[in-house]
C-alpha cells in the first residue's frame, strides 16, 4: 500500500480515539486531501475528459414564438453525414446550418450512442453565406472517451443505434438520429463485407424547383444506396397521379440508368409529360403543370420494375402543401425539415 496512504490511515485512528473533539473533523479532511492526491476521491471538477458527468450540455429551447429557430438545410443533412463503407470510418462534410444568431461565433457537435454514451466531439465556427445559410467548419475533433484530439475520419465500425447533437454555446438545437450496420457476405470470391447508414435517407425526398418559380421543371429528388457493398446499377420509374381522377400526369424519362453504391448518393429525376399528352415526347414537365390543379396526389417509385415506396402530397390554392415535420412552426425544431424556399419534403408512406 502507498506510504502516504499507510501514515495518514494511522494517523487518524491514532487519534479518533485520543484526541479532543476538535481534531477528528481536521484529520478526516487531511485524509480526503491524501485520498484525493492519490486519485481515490475524484471530485466532479476533476473528472477524466472521458466521463460524462464533467460535461454540462445545453437544453432545448421550447418557445413556440420563434418563427425562424435555428436549424441545418436537410439536405446537407443527409448529404454531409458520411460513413465510408470499407472501413468504417465516420464524418461530416458541409453540412449548412440556417439561422443562427447573428452573434453566434461558435458551436458543436456531439456523437453519441443511442443509449446516450458520448462518443466525439465537432466543433465547428459558421461561414456565413447568404442568410439564412451558414456552412458549419469543423476546426476541431475530439475523442471524448479518451479527451484525443482526432484528425481525418472518425471510428464508427461497431454496429447499432447513434444520435447526433448539435448544439449552440446555449441551446441544442437539432438532433439526427441514425444507425450503422456490417453488410454483406463470407464468400472469399464474393463483395465482402461493409458499413452502411440507416436512417431518413430510405424515407425523405422532396419536389423542387429552381427559386419557386411555376415556370421551372419539376424534379424528384431521393437518396439511394445498394443493399449490397458492391456498385449496382439500376433502373428508376416516378410516376404521379392525381388522386381524384388517377389521371397520370408526369413521370420521369424512360430507359436511364443509375449507379447505386454502398453509400447514400442523392438521385435527381427530372419529370416530363407521359405519352398520349399533346405536347412531343420527353417534354419536360413544368412546376405550373402541376399546381394547376388542387387535390391530392400520389408519387410511386420502382426500382428494376419493382415497388420502391409510395409518396403522398397535396396541392392547395396553387401550391404545393407542407406536412407532417416540414411544417414550419407546428413540427418539433429538433427534427424540422427545413427545405428552404424551393424544396417541399415528403415521407414515404409505412408499407
Amino acid at each position: 500500500m502507498n506510504r502516504l496512504l499507510v501514515s495518514v490511515l494511522v494517523l487518524f485512528v491514532f487519534h479518533a480515539g485520543t484526541a479532543n473533539a476538535q481534531f477528528p473533523g481536521k484529520l478526516k479532511d487531511k485524509a480526503k486531501d491524501a485520498l484525493k492526491d492519490l486519485g481515490g476521491d475524484k471530485s466532479k471538477d476533476d473528472q477524466a475528459p472521458g466521463d460524462d458527468q464533467s460535461r454540462k450540455r445545453p437544453p432545448a429551447r421550447k418557445d413556440p414564438a420563434r418563427k425562424y429557430p435555428p436549424g441545418l438545410s436537410f439536405s446537407s443533412v443527409l448529404n454531409g453525414i458520411k460513413l465510408l463503407p470499407k472501413d468504417g470510418q465516420f464524418r461530416l462534410d458541409n453540412i449548412q446550418a440556417t439561422f443562427l444568431p447573428d452573434d453566434c461565433k461558435e458551436g458543436f457537435t456531439v456523437l453519441r450512442t443511442a443509449e446516450g454514451q458520448e462518443l466525439y466531439q465537432f466543433d465547428w465556427k459558421p461561414d456565413r453565406l447568404k442568410k439564412p445559410y451558414a456552412l458549419m467548419n469543423v476546426h476541431v475533433k475530439t475523442d471524448l472517451r479518451s479527451g484525443e484530439k482526432l484528425s481525418g475520419g472518425l471510428d464508427l465500425a461497431t454496429p447499432g443505434d447513434y444520435v447526433l447533437d448539435f448544439y449552440l454555446p446555449s441551446e441544442h438545437f437539432f438532433t439526427v438520429p441514425f444507425s450503422v450496420a456490417k453488410v454483406g457476405g463470407d464468400d472469399p470470391f464474393g463483395e465482402g463485407k461493409c458499413y452502411v447508414l440507416s436512417g431518413d435517407w430510405q424515407d425523405w425526398g422532396y419536389l423542387y424547383y429552381v427559386d419557386a418559380k411555376p415556370d421551372q421543371n419539376l424534379h424528384w429528388k431521393v437518396w439511394l444506396r445498394n443493399e449490397g457493398c458492391d456498385e449496382k446499377d439500376i433502373k428508376v420509374r416516378i410516376e404521379i397521379k392525381r388522386d381524384q381522377d388517377g389521371e397520370l400526369v408526369c413521370t420521369s424519362r424512360e430507359h436511364t440508368t443509375n449507379s447505386c453504391q454502398p453509400k447514400w448518393i442523392r438521385l435527381e429525376f427530372g419529370m416530363v409529360f407521359p405519352e398520349g399528352k399533346e405536347v412531343p415526347h420527353g417534354t419536360y414537365f413544368k412546376a405550373k403543370d402541376l399546381l394547376e390543379i388542387d387535390g391530392a396526389y400520389t408519387l410511386t417509385m420502382k426500382i428494376d420494375d419493382k415497388p420502391y415506396g409510395v409518396w403522398k402530397f397535396a396541392v392547395e390554392g396553387g401550391k404545393l402543401q407542407y406536412a407532417g415535420r416540414t411544417l414550419r412552426g407546428k413540427a418539433d425544431p429538433l427534427t424540422f425539415i427545413e427545405g428552404g424556399r424551393d424544396a417541399w419534403w415528403y415521407a414515404r408512406e409505412k408499407k
